[in-house]
């Protein structure tokens, strides 16, 4: 279920201050360090990775930021290289090929990766399916058989191969989110073509604050929130119909424009925000009674205007 970004101009002069527009598949995730005098150092670089802008804010005056910031940037490489669904030379692709033959010895990230989208898979009912590439074939993502002791996998259906691009850059986002804790980098906001991660304060020392821009009106937002230790995504299907119902095998249809999910890991938010756009509120909302750390917020079109509805804690 690879996700498509859609780059789309927007005027600073509809950017409230400290705002991030949150834009995932066809939500542009973009972000301002505006001018301060708060005395924070704050380091700020982007590079085109894993098939979007990449985007990364350091807050901090340690000499070591910068050295934070090359390895982030080398961390989304790594996993760029790794997880590439078109990549001949990807892992991924090493396994597509041969994993239907025989067990395939994999990297600890793969056997992490691939464990982790057998188990949203799983939880959602397969509206989230690391198969979905391959819906002409029968079994799914049950037919998936990975050992952890041996590290393989090995796919009992012929026919079978895997996409990784629904959590990819979640996954990779909160690898890095691990390597800025391991190193006491406490400030600072990962935006990957809309997969956002913040932690800590930016240079005003205001806390990370996140637009959602209007699915029918670019320069309109219909939600502003903060975000603290926690991640968003962002999921649409209004422009092309890209997120496909897993059952049906056709493209996801109803009058759902868009879905933010917030929580505190952004493989969550990454892998849920395309579930719940299929599953819609209802069964969100009996899903999300047994995951109070997750919440979501549907954008509805109601008589061609988009209307929130909000489903889990907001009440923090």
């Amino acid at each position: 279920m690879p996700k498509k970004t859609f780059l789309l101009n927007l005027s600073r002069k509809f950017l409230p201050k400290h705002t991030i527009i949150l834009k995932s598949c066809v939500l542009l995730a973009v972000f301002f360090m505006l001018a301060g005098c708060s005395g924070h150092k704050d380091l700020t670089q982007e590079m085109f990775l894993m098939g979007t802008t990449v985007r990364i804010s350091i807050v901090s005056d340690s000499k070591k930021a910068q050295e934070a910031m090359d390895q982030a940037f080398a961390l989304f490489k790594k996993y760029d290289d790794m997880l590439s669904f078109y990549n001949e030379d990807s892992e991924l692709n090493c396994i597509n090929k041969h994993a239907t033959k025989a067990p395939q010895q994999v990297s600890d990230d793969m056997l992490e990766i691939i464990n982790k989208s057998i188990y949203y898979s799983k939880i959602t009912g397969g509206t989230f399916d690391v198969t979905a590439t391959s819906l002409q074939t029968k079994g799914g993502y049950g037919s998936i058989m990975l050992d952890a002791q041996k590290k393989t996998v090995y796919f009992k259906n012929p026919k079978l191969k895997i996409d990784l691009g629904g959590i990819a850059v979640g996954f990779c986002v909160d690898k890095v989110v691990e390597y800025f804790n391991e190193h006491k980098i406490n400030n600072f906001l990962i935006d990957a073509g809309g997969d956002v991660f913040a932690r800590g304060r930016n240079k005003q020392g205001l806390l990370w604050r996140i637009g959602v821009r209007d699915p029918l009106k670019d320069d309109k937002l219909i939600e502003k929130f903060v975000l603290q230790d926690e991640a968003a995504t962002t999921s649409g299907n209004y422009i092309k119909n890209h997120i496909i119902d897993t059952k049906l095998h056709t493209p996801a249809a109803s009058d759902i424009l868009s879905v933010t999910v917030i929580a505190k890991k952004c493989i969550d938010a990454d892998a849920l925000a395309t579930a719940f756009f299929v599953m819609g509120r209802n069964k969100t909302k009996r899903f999300l009674e047994k995951q109070p750390d997750i919440k979501a917020i549907f954008a509805v079109n109601k008589n061609n205007k988009s209307e929130l509805v909000r489903i889990g804690d907001f009440k923090k």
